[in-house]
Formats: structure tokens, sequence, C-alpha cells
């Protein structure tokens, strides 16, 4: 009889967080973008050029980094709102907002954001590229 895998929920937020660190780091290479978070549809890219660009690789390579950040923000967008709100104040903005700092901005306890916070990597796991983060054990 087969079982279902069980997911391994600690090591799913690990690799949630190492790829939503390198968001900043993506998105000052390819130009900033700019997220409304109340509105799961509108993303205003601020594009960078490729003019400066000498090769073809390196071209290749920033449609790549494009390319990754894009499906970070595509998951980020699908998320519930306060789960959305809770992961942009903690990877998105060029300074990340303690949990604190991000109970005030939504309205909720600091350890109501710290349980949102687990419950959001894990819902993003699921958005990010149709469950690439998810880990079994």
């Amino acid at each position: 009889m087969m079982y279902p895998k069980r997911i391994d929920m600690k090591q799913t937020r690990c690799n949630v967080r190492e790829v939503l660190k390198n968001f900043r780091k993506l998105d000052r290479m390819v130009g900033r973008v700019t997220v409304d978070i109340e509105s799961p549809h509108r993303i205003n890219s601020l594009k960078a050029t490729l003019s400066d660009l000498s090769s073809e690789r390196a071209s290749m390579q920033m449609i790549a980094i494009e390319a990754e950040r894009n499906a970070i923000l595509n998951a980020l967008m699908v998320l519930s709102l306060t789960n959305r709100m809770i992961l942009y104040y903690s990877y998105f903005v060029p300074e990340s907002f303690s949990n604190y700092k991000i109970s005030l901005e939504i309205g909720y306890s600091e350890r109501t954001i710290q349980r949102k916070k687990a419950e959001a990597l894990i819902e993003f796991a699921e958005a990010y590229k149709t469950g690439k983060l998810i880990a079994y054990k």
C-alpha cells in the first residue's frame, strides 16, 4: 500500500526563505518593481535597459534573472491578502520590517504575525512554480 508523502514543514519554510532572501538582489539586478499589495494584479516594473550588456550571454542571464523575479512576484500575488502583506513587509521592501513593525502596520499581535508568517511561507511554497519548494520527509 502506498502512503502519501508527508511534507517536511521546517525544510519547506527554509527553502522559501532562501528564495525570498534573493528577491532584493534580483530586483536590483533587473530593475526595481513596485508592488501594490492590495491588488493581486498590479505590478509595475521599472525596466532595466539591456543596452549596457555587451554580450548575448549576459542578456540571456538577465532574462533568466527577470523570469525568476517574476516567478517570485507571481507566487506572492496568489497568496491571501494578509499573508501577502506579511511576506511583502518581511522580504520585498528595501529594509525588511521586524515582526513588531509588521504587527503595527497590519493590526495583529506580534505572536499572531509570527504564526501567520509560518503559514504564509508554506502557502508561498505551494504557489511558487507549482510546489517546487515543498520538501518531503
